[in-house]
């Protein structure tokens, strides 16, 4: 299964972006990886010269955590299920703090077809929160 979820919002300080695409399938044990090149739709973009943002690791990190929430806010998911982070899309300009987490946490439960009924949510400002 797969799920997408873009964040795209303009508030009256700031615009937000983030896109995150995982595919999710059933196993063993609850698992969340990344795929070989989320960030493979810059060389589409701006061809194959295109190099890696010197904060990858941070975005990548972010839609991990992103995953986990999203399935830890889950009543219990039945099946198990591994998450694969395929595609991280950001804007340096646009895109802060919590944004990929936000998108990677809804993408997930696009593809499971469940969502938690205490979800993240942005505030009047444009920032996530997420709820404990």
């Amino acid at each position: 299964m797969e799920g997408t979820f873009r964040l795209l919002r303009q508030t009256s300080r700031w615009a937000r972006f983030a896109e995150v695409t995982v595919e999710v399938t059933p196993c063993d044990a609850p698992a969340v990886m990344l795929g070989d090149d989320p960030f493979g739709w810059r060389r589409a973009v701006y061809g194959p010269d295109a190099w890696p943002c010197p904060y990858d690791d941070d975005l990548q990190r972010e839609a991990a955590e992103g995953a986990w929430y999203a399935l830890k806010r889950l009543a219990s998911p039945t099946p198990w299920v591994r998450v694969i982070v395929t595609q991280i899309i950001e804007r340096t300009a646009d895109t802060g703090p919590g944004d990929i987490k936000f998108a990677a946490a809804h993408a997930v439960w696009r593809a499971m077809g469940q969502a938690p009924t205490d979800p993240p949510h942005i505030d009047q400002d444009g920032i996530p929160v997420f709820p404990s």
